[in-house]
């Protein structure tokens, strides 16, 4: 057996004066684990698991101990982790441990209920009890064939949107490390901080609160709960949660729901995942300042580790809009089609260069021997423009696009011009625009995109309205492009 990495990749490293802290506070147990607890336990895991080669371990992930556990546990053990969402359809499922071939698959007891039975058949069973629950594995035949797994891999994230895809993000343990280290110190995270880990831990921005978290000494509050339901908020404050992560789609809500639910302990408010509304953003930031806390707008991607920028709270004000400046170590760039810098001001390629950017794509197995592709720098996919000090705003997708009567039209600005009316997800079909609504009545929606198509300069009927009863969300609160487009093309 290879040696234990006591610091579980960089994920616990030893803070002496705080081993006997509470870390980790799990809804279903109502209970709390200190830092010593949840080390030994991974630890112990780890030691169950470990083998003499690096392997690749499928979690399925839960919002709860268990799966904190399996992550520093397998990182312990020297092997490559894909997080995966045990709620994916058997087929999808299926598709993937063809594609990866796991030697592990790791879960909290029950959630192997929905695996393929080729999952477990030929394979070995076990579990080990912790303080937080029960994790369980099964083992299966290691295929000597495979060729070696990069030894600097250790995360394997499915890519933003793509829930259920074969297509994985590779991170390294440095780049995993990096990022935790620069968000905890974009938002002052300390032992004093409570993170509010209510978002799947399978999906980029809700481990990148664990991670930034636990690096810090800071402690999680783990729950299952919905934020439009009084009992999340009464959790929340009854074991003071103070950092509050949400993406668009939870601040819309709050914004309708009103700032008295959320607790007083509660002072930092960060959203990423997506564009959130100017006047959502501004009303949050108000709130945030009422009790005395902080509002900070991020921006990134998974192949980023997954931060990339942040908004302060107190440049907000000045800078509405921006995504904020570059994170500590990491820089970013404007270039045009061909590659060249652009200047301040202009709008072209964003890109950004930094320690947590991945080492590459994967698709299959085969491609988990892959070494560093990307060598720090990660073409975003992403428009926008650098002002004259540093601060990023983003105008769109360089796939987000639709071309009608000649012109290229922005699909994620006209949902941003929309969204005044109602929330609206936007889809190309080729002659038409689809813009997909909740609304029951749709003259004001009407009226509003009689005046975008005049601005520019195309006919109103190149606009499909489609009633649809929900905008289709993945588990993050993204949209769902890929099931909105079945729905709309119907």
């Amino acid at each position: 057996m290879n040696e234990l990495d006591l610091s579980c990749g960089g994920l616990l490293p030893p803070i002496p004066r705080l081993e006997a802290s509470p870390a980790i506070y799990d809804d279903r147990s109502e209970s709390w684990s200190t830092r010593e607890e949840l080390r030994s336990a991974s630890l112990d895991l780890a030691r169950a698991i470990a083998s003499e080669h690096k392997r690749l371990v499928f979690l399925l992930c839960g919002v709860n101990s268990e799966t904190i556990i399996g992550l520093l546990a397998a990182a312990a053990a020297g092997d490559a982790t894909a997080l995966i969402d045990p709620a994916l359809p058997e087929h999808l499922m299926t598709g993937l441990l063809e594609s990866y071939r796991p030697e592990l698959i790791l879960g909290a007891r029950g959630s192997f209920e929905k695996l393929p039975a080729a999952a477990s058949s030929n394979a070995t069973l076990g579990s080990a009890r912790s303080r937080g629950g029960v994790v369980e594995w099964i083992a299966r035949e290691n295929n000597p064939s495979f060729p070696p797994i990069d030894p600097a891999l250790q995360l394997l994230l499915s890519t933003s949107g793509t829930t259920g895809s074969q297509k994985y993000v590779r991170l390294s343990r440095d780049a995993v490390v990096a990022n935790a280290r620069q968000i905890a110190e974009a938002l002052a995270i300390d032992e004093r901080s409570v993170g509010i880990a209510h978002l799947p831990l399978h999906y980029s921005y809700g481990l990148s609160v664990v991670t930034s978290h636990l690096i810090a000494g800071g402690r999680l509050c783990l729950v299952n709960d919905s934020i439009t339901s009084p009992s999340f908020w009464s959790k929340i404050g009854n074991v003071g949660g103070s950092h509050f992560p949400g993406v668009p789609f939870h601040y819309v809500a709050l914004a309708r729901l009103g700032a008295a639910l959320v607790p007083d302990s509660v002072k930092t408010f960060t959203q990423a995942g997506g564009a959130l509304d100017l006047r959502v953003q501004t009303k949050i930031r108000d709130w945030a300042t009422q009790r005395g806390g902080q509002f900070f707008v991020m921006y990134g991607q998974t192949e980023a580790s997954p931060r990339m920028a942040t908004l302060q709270h107190a440049d907000h004000a000045r800078k509405a809009g921006s995504v904020g400046v570059a994170l500590a170590g990491g820089q970013f760039s404007i270039v045009d089609e061909h590659g060249a810098p652009l200047p301040a001001d202009a709008v072209g390629t964003v890109v950004y260069e930094g320690p947590n950017v991945m080492l590459g794509y994967a698709t299959s197995r085969a491609d988990l021997g892959n070494g560093d592709e990307m060598k720090g720098r990660l073409e975003t996919g992403d428009l926008g423009r650098l002002d004259w000090e540093g601060f990023l705003y983003l105008t769109g997708r360089t796939k987000r696009f639709a071309k009608i009567a000649g012109y290229r039209l922005g699909l994620d600005e006209i949902e941003r011009e929309l969204f005044a009316v109602c929330p609206v997800a936007c889809l190309d079909l080729g002659e038409k625009i689809a813009v997909a609504h909740e609304q029951e009545s749709e003259t004001a929606l009407k009226a509003r995109v009689r005046e975008l198509a005049d601005s520019y300069k195309v006919p109103s009927s190149s606009f499909a309205l489609r009633k649809i009863t929900q905008i289709p969300r993945a588990s993050s609160g993204k949209i769902d492009y890929a099931r909105l487009k079945d729905l709309v093309s119907v």
